[in-house]
């Protein structure tokens, strides 16, 4: 984390004036004559010279709070204070000002055109690194998105308040507090159902194997993030289920780790479907958790030099496993499922990634907002440039949603089960 700091320069302007001496008496006359007059207008100039150098000095202070010259210059500043005045001035609409200066903000970061810049206010930075953390304030349903953008419910926290709601695995979101969510992904949709603890929100769902569309109530909640879920799925095979890659994800995973293996797992199916990444360590630490040797990831920023994040040769998961990924696996995701793949520990199943072989590094500002933007773009051991590519499966399966659905069958699951017996 770094903040810029930005240092006041100002030209101090030059009052030295050069003496004229007239020697000749006529001229010295007329001089005296109009003293008076020539008095009034000195101290006039005078008090113009010092208006003008006052007028200098306050418009640098503005440009140096603003941020310095190179973007926000007197003339976009006066731009901006001019259409402030338009809006307060004739606007048929009532609006927040300070909406208006994040959205200035919001606008600097999207006129950057790296679709990940993002600009946070102070409340919005410290929900993203509460998220990080694993606290959150919800009502603990798991949600996913199928390939034609519906979004629907995959799973419930144990006695959550989504659970208490009466909410199933499968329905269909609708609505959010009579919002339509139709179009909306599935960040979007989690986002309006997030909200304060002890707050109420309404949600309606279509459910697929009733015909019902339902209107359920649930009060958010204080939850802890549960990243990693796992279970035995025969006496060899073991599955884990990474959704998130936080800070709570490291040692979720080796309590998963270490409690599949004392109940006898051999191979192992890891699940990274849906998991849109997170942060870097986590997806170095979690590897290291499983892959003894070899290269993780090279990282290389906007000068060219790269980092080479290798394995400490310290673990290795001894069996054979199978990632499932999805065109939602992203990320630290694909940095896993590429390590894993490209030193011959994993195949993959189910279909192609993302595609975001991208970092992000955030930045706080001095009043506790930050803003978010690309720092480095990510290579799998294989030397493999995958932005905008993705990751291809090596056994390519797509996802049945109607038959999860109807059946609760998880068509990938059961192939990936298929591969290892």
């Amino acid at each position: 984390m770094s903040e810029q700091e930005y240092f006041e320069q100002t030209e101090q302007p030059d009052t030295n004036q050069a003496a004229l001496i007239e020697g000749q008496e006529n001229k010295k006359r007329r001089k005296d004559h109009r003293f008076g007059s020539g008095f009034f207008f000195g101290m006039l100039t005078m008090l113009l010279i010092s208006m003008i150098t006052v007028g200098i000095l306050c418009i640098t202070r503005v440009i140096y709070l603003s941020g310095g010259t190179s973007v926000a210059d007197g003339e976009l500043l006066a731009k901006a204070n001019a259409i402030a005045a338009y809006l307060r001035a004739y606007s048929l609409y009532d609006y927040d000002e300070d909406a208006l200066r994040e959205g200035m903000l919001d606008g600097l970061m999207e006129g950057t055109g790296d679709k990940y810049a993002v600009y946070y206010n102070a409340e919005e930075l410290a929900a993203v690194f509460d998220d990080y953390n694993g606290d959150f304030y919800g009502i603990g349903a798991l949600i996913k998105q199928n390939d034609d953008g519906t979004v629907y419910v995959s799973g419930l926290y144990e006695d959550s308040p989504a659970e208490r709601s009466g909410l199933q695995p499968g329905d269909v979101f609708k609505a959010v507090n009579g919002e339509d969510v139709e179009g909306l992904d599935r960040f979007d949709v989690a986002s309006l159902i997030r909200g304060e603890e002890g707050t109420t929100v309404t949600i309606t769902v279509y459910r697929e194997s009733t015909g019902e569309t339902l209107d359920l109530t649930a009060v958010r909640a204080k939850l802890k993030k549960i990243d990693v879920e796992y279970r035995m799925l025969d006496d060899k095979i073991g599955y884990i289920w990474i959704k998130d890659f936080d800070e709570v994800a490291i040692d979720q995973f080796a309590d998963a780790l270490a409690t599949l293996k004392g109940q006898g797992m051999e191979d192992m199916i890891l699940d990274l479907r849906t998991n849109t990444g997170g942060l870097l360590r986590a997806a170095l630490d979690i590897t290291r958790q499983i892959m003894c040797k070899g290269n993780i990831v090279t990282i290389r920023n906007a000068g060219g030099r790269t980092t080479e994040y290798d394995c400490d040769g310290k673990r290795e998961f001894p069996g054979r496993i199978v990632i499932l990924t999805d065109a939602y696996t992203a990320s630290a995701s694909e940095i896993m499922t590429g390590a894993l793949k490209d030193n011959g520990m994993a195949v993959s199943l189910g279909t192609t990634t993302f595609g975001k072989g991208l970092v992000q590094g955030f930045y706080y500002l001095s009043d506790g907002s930050g803003i978010k933007f690309t720092t480095d773009e990510y290579l799998t051991p294989n030397g493999t440039a995958i932005n905008g590519v993705g990751i291809e499966p090596d056994i390519e399966l797509e996802f049945d949603y109607d038959l999860y659905v109807s059946e609760g069958t998880d068509n990938q699951l059961e192939a990936a089960i298929d591969y290892l017996k």
